[in-house]
């Protein structure tokens, strides 16, 4: 049983170990490279060379919804895609019900304002 977990969490273990390898190197290049230097207008909005004298951009969340949907239901085709064969299905069974689960939550209360 302790294989199969295994089997399925390397390639999640295998990011992680990425990602702190891509930290290490960050916070390496940070203290070896030339010290930051505050500019004047470094923040200020830039609009193709003009002033920018509008207000903050008000986004709209109507297709987050949407989006997130899109997401869980990929994310979860990806797992069970690279899911191992045998007694690790039952892993894919269990994605294809929490997979289930947020579909349903999302399409009955996804689209209203809270």
């Amino acid at each position: 049983m302790f294989e199969i977990i295994g089997e399925f969490f390397y390639p999640i273990v295998t990011f992680l170990a990425c990602l702190v390898a891509v930290l290490v190197w960050y916070l390496i290049a940070g203290k070896l490279g030339p010290a930051y230097k505050e500019a004047k207008y470094k923040l200020t909005p830039y609009a193709c060379g003009e002033d920018y004298k509008g207000g903050k951009a008000h986004h709209s969340y109507n297709f987050f919804h949407v989006a997130f949907f899109f997401t869980v239901l990929h994310v979860g085709a990806l797992l069970i895609a690279t899911a191992p064969s045998g007694e690790g299905a039952l892993l894919g069974v269990a994605l294809i019900g929490s997979m289930a689960i947020t579909a349903v939550a999302l399409y009955t209360g996804g689209g209203k304002d809270a």
